[in-house]
């Protein structure tokens, strides 16, 4: 099951962008728009100052709001709708979030020593 437990097929099916790289979409986004048009669509410095195809895409692997502009704009020059998109993306990163923090929490619960008497005292 994925994230947001549907089976695999069910979301291959539903996702326009399934199998689509980010280069792909990066490089077909400049190949209609240019790189200046990408800097009028999408406010990222990474289409602005020196644009380069490797540049963006270490940018937009990072920050997950410029990757969603990107692939909304993608499915847009395609003719998707691309809210349903967004919004799944939306889920799946709160999901990645809220699941981080909990592993963390748990970790640093786990090395933590406790030099507390009262707690040395309560184990015995």
């Amino acid at each position: 099951m994925t994230t947001d437990e549907r089976p695999v097929t069910a979301v291959r099916k539903t996702d326009p962008l399934h199998g689509i790289k980010l280069e792909q979409i990066l490089n077909e986004l400049v190949a209609e728009y240019q790189w200046e048009g990408l800097a009028e669509r999408i406010s990222a410095n990474c289409f602005k100052t020196n644009p380069s195809v490797k540049s963006s895409l270490k940018f937009l692997r990072r920050t997950p709001w410029a990757r969603q502009k990107v692939e909304s704009l993608y499915l847009q020059m395609k003719g998707h709708s691309a809210k349903k998109r967004a919004t799944k993306t939306e889920a799946v990163l709160v999901a990645e979030v809220k699941r981080s923090i909990a592993d963390n929490a748990k970790r640093s619960l786990d090395t933590t020593p406790d030099t507390s008497p009262w707690s040395k005292a309560k184990r015995k």
